[in-house]
């Protein structure tokens, strides 16, 4: 009895070993592969959107190109909107917050685009984590967003790095 006790033991471990662990592993292996695409499809899609607002911002109001370059930065941002988690929001924030200071045309708005757009290259790449990009668009662009993150206005100069 004893001995067939050992033989059912020592097929369970055989099993485990031979096929639950390797699903596991695989099953892991899986999931890893998936977040680093969908990270690079979040990273991609960024890019193009903020590659489709410079190309609106280089439009002239009045330029009849503008709208499909209207319409393109709003379809990259509708795809990228998608794949960005509720906690990658602030990336959507800033992007609007990108949109309204292209739209302005005041002084000073192409130095703050451009800053806002190396922060969200940075996170992209992956250098600054999300909760540190509206801190850090407020810092390096000089603009101070509202509590809603709605909206936002120019920082005081003391404010600024």
């Amino acid at each position: 009895m004893i001995g067939l006790w050992g033989v059912v033991i020592g097929a369970l471990l055989s099993l485990v070993g031979t096929v639950i662990v390797p699903w596991i592993r695989d099953s892991a292996e899986r999931k890893r592969a998936e977040r680093e695409q969908m990270a690079r499809e979040r990273r991609d899609l960024l890019l193009a959107t903020m590659a489709a607002l410079l190309e609106m911002r280089q439009r002239p109001i009045g330029d009849p190109n503008r709208g499909g370059a209207q319409a393109q930065f709003g379809a990259r941002l509708n795809e990228l909107t998608v794949r960005l988690t509720p906690d990658e929001q602030p990336i959507l924030d800033v992007l609007m917050l990108m949109l309204t200071m292209v739209q302005e045309r005041t002084r000073g708005v192409e130095n703050m685009v451009g800053e806002a757009m190396l922060v969200l290259t940075l996170w992209a790449r992956g250098d600054i984590a999300t909760a540190a990009v509206i801190p850090t668009v407020e810092r390096q662009a000089g603009v101070k967003f509202s509590e809603d993150r709605k909206s936002a206005e120019r920082a005081p100069a003391e404010g600024r790095a």
